[in-house]
């Protein structure tokens, strides 16, 4: 017991955190340092108010009471971390280039079964990773098999991924190539989940395992690969040496030992043989001699070279890249992501499909990414025009939801090869390894397809009850083009559309004959009678809070065009139920920033607020 309490002093939050933190490392190993106070206390104060214990004093006697199982529940609630489908993938490109020596490991042995360790595995998205990864690649090894063991010290945690199911949004990240034929739309209390295919998963299992104490799970068994990523952050040196140790008695000849890319065994009295960044062989004395071989493509098939004739490789290096994007935010993201990895090299950027078209005539590409939303010429119509035989690989980066039938399938249906759905421009940076990753594994794709579990999950987003929902756009004269575009983009039963121009109170009807070509357009008086399908003209000072209290329990997405004046930032504050996008003009204020749902090019807002608004659930 820490000695706050054993003194009886200084109930508070922090002691108890601490008091906590000492139990989870004793029964787990895990050290829950400063570095996680802050997040072990959110999470303990979460717990007392599901218990009913809203003072330390009330918890730590409940705690006292109920050691075994609150322990249980404590681990569960602070060892369980983020994780993802092909998490830092560049492990998974190691075991693609050295599959030939793997399999042939297996064989000198007499094996024809690969058997892989996942430890730590979270909720599973790591064993069903290598599960597809093996099931598409294994394929070119007749007659060999693979068994993926998944182990978790929280017992929740091993039940999802016995399960099998996930939100779709998160087997979006799974590159094409590895997606297709492996998942399901769920059926039922699931239907909006997705569930791996039979033929995965059974040959997937899972267990609670201590990785301090492995040999309760694993029994006699080997392994030819073990992952344990991305957990030894949380445990001190001595264990950290404890657990390799371990987990050395489990492990084939020439076996590989995997940790975390930010985890490295360098500075442990460890031994082994370093083969790639974070790949270890912890059998030094048997050097391993033979370089693997690389793979090429022929007639749509990866196979093993085997002739010096084929030169041409499944992944180029680098991949000669061409980023094409409306917003020049977007543009300098993506084209750091490209330059600061030297598996890739950015030769050109492009506003639209036209400047992409152009640029592909005089220069050798050989991926592109490509927005959908561009002013000119679209994502799709570019792709209708110019995607054939001999076209740079296309992986799509858009802001439209991937199971949208009018834009993001449809790039899909006419030759992108896979589809990434671009996040707000403050967070683009979280899913570039997503992004770099279905790059490379497109060169794997023998033809692009619109997955069948893809196909399941198709939605035209229409707006139902658009009498309870309203779309606000704010902006100056100056915005027009943009405004008029925007508003031609909107399909199907609309709810009343507000156009609130700053400081143009006096010409609202001179603005009008400008708007005559917007189908129901009229000048809010007032007065008005609120109709669906119709627009109406205002001024931001003289209408919008009258409008807003008329459509105070309305859902709303609010869109502004350029930069807006303080007073009307302000106004932004108080809105409820409302999405907030700003246009990408590189001139934000940081204050704004805090209430905005999303920052985009203007060519995206029409069909964001249309899934916004759309989405009922």
């Amino acid at each position: 017991m820490s000695e706050a309490f054993k003194k009886g002093n200084d109930w508070d939050i922090i002691s108890l955190a601490n008091y906590v933190s000492e139990i989870v490392s004793k029964e787990s190993g895990n050290i829950l340092g400063p570095a996680q106070q802050s997040m072990v206390m959110s999470r303990l104060k979460k717990r007392m108010m599901t218990l009913g214990t809203h003072t330390p004093e009330s918890y730590y006697e409940y705690l006292t009471k109920n050691y075994n199982k609150e322990s249980s529940q404590l681990i569960s609630m602070l060892t369980t971390h983020h994780t993802y489908f092909f998490r830092e993938f560049t492990h998974f490109e190691y075991l693609l280039t050295n599959l030939d020596s793997i399999v042939a490991n297996a064989k000198k042995r007499g094996d024809s079964t690969i058997r892989v360790l996942s430890a730590a595995c979270s909720r599973g998205q790591e064993v069903y990773s290598l599960a597809m990864f093996f099931n598409h690649h294994l394929k070119n090894y007749p007659g060999m098999k693979y068994e993926i063991v998944g182990t978790d010290i929280d017992p929740e945690s091993v039940k999802i991924a016995q399960n099998g199911v996930y939100r779709y949004r998160e087997i979006k990240s799974i590159p094409t190539v590895y997606l297709t034929g492996n998942w399901m739309r769920g059926s039922g209390e699931i239907s909006k989940f997705a569930k791996v295919n039979s033929h995965i998963k059974e040959n997937c299992s899972f267990g609670v395992m201590n990785l301090l104490a492995p040999e309760k799970f694993i029994g006699g068994k080997k392994f030819d690969i073990v992952f344990c990523r991305n957990v030894f952050i949380y445990f001190d040196q001595t264990s950290i040496e404890k657990i390799v140790n371990n987990f050395s008695k489990f492990l084939h000849k020439n076996a590989l030992f995997i940790t975390g890319i930010s985890e490295s065994l360098k500075h442990t009295k460890l031994e082994f043989q370093t083969m790639a960044p974070s790949v270890y062989c912890l059998d030094p004395e048997e050097k391993v001699v033979e370089k693997p071989r690389p793979l090429s493509i022929v007639k749509d098939k990866t196979v093993p070279r085997t002739s010096p004739i084929a030169k041409t490789p499944i992944i180029p290096k680098p991949i000669r890249m061409l980023v094409v994007d409306d917003s020049s935010s977007v543009v300098k993201l993506l084209s750091k992501i490209f330059e600061k990895d030297d598996d890739f090299e950015l030769v050109g950027t492009a506003m639209n499909g036209l400047e992409a078209q152009e640029f592909l005539k005089n220069n050798k590409v050989d991926a592109m990414t490509l927005d959908i939303h561009m002013p000119e010429m679209d994502g799709v119509e570019y792709l209708k025009k110019n995607y054939r035989s001999g076209h740079p690989n296309v992986v799509v980066v858009s802001s439209a939801s991937r199971e949208d039938t009018r834009y993001a399938q449809e790039t899909l249906n006419n030759g992108a090869c896979d589809f990434v759905e671009k996040p707000a421009l403050n967070n683009l940076k979280e899913r570039a390894e997503e992004i770099k990753n279905k790059i490379k594994m497109s060169f794997l794709n023998a033809a692009p397809v619109v997955t069948k579990v893809d196909r399941s999950f198709q939605k035209s987003f229409d707006i139902k009850n658009p009498e309870t929902k309203a779309r606000f756009f704010v902006g100056s004269f100056s915005d027009k083009k943009k405004i008029i575009a925007s508003l031609d983009e909107l399909r199907g039963n609309q709810p009343p559309v507000f156009l609130f121009f700053e400081g143009n109170g006096n010409f609202l009807e001179m603005i009008s004959e400008e708007f005559k070509s917007v189908p129901n357009i009229q000048v809010y008086d007032g007065s008005t009678e609120l109709e669906n399908n119709s627009v109406y003209i205002c001024d931001f000072k003289e209408h919008f809070e009258d409008i807003n209290s008329k459509t105070k329990s309305f859902k709303k997405s609010l869109s502004v065009f350029g930069i807006v004046s303080k007073s009307v930032e302000n106004a932004f504050f108080d809105l409820n139920e409302t999405q907030i996008l700003i246009e990408d003009t590189g001139d934000i204020n940081d204050s704004i920033k805090e209430v905005v749902s999303d920052i985009f090019p203007w060519t995206s807002f029409a069909h964001l607020g249309t899934e916004y608004l759309a989405d009922d659930e």
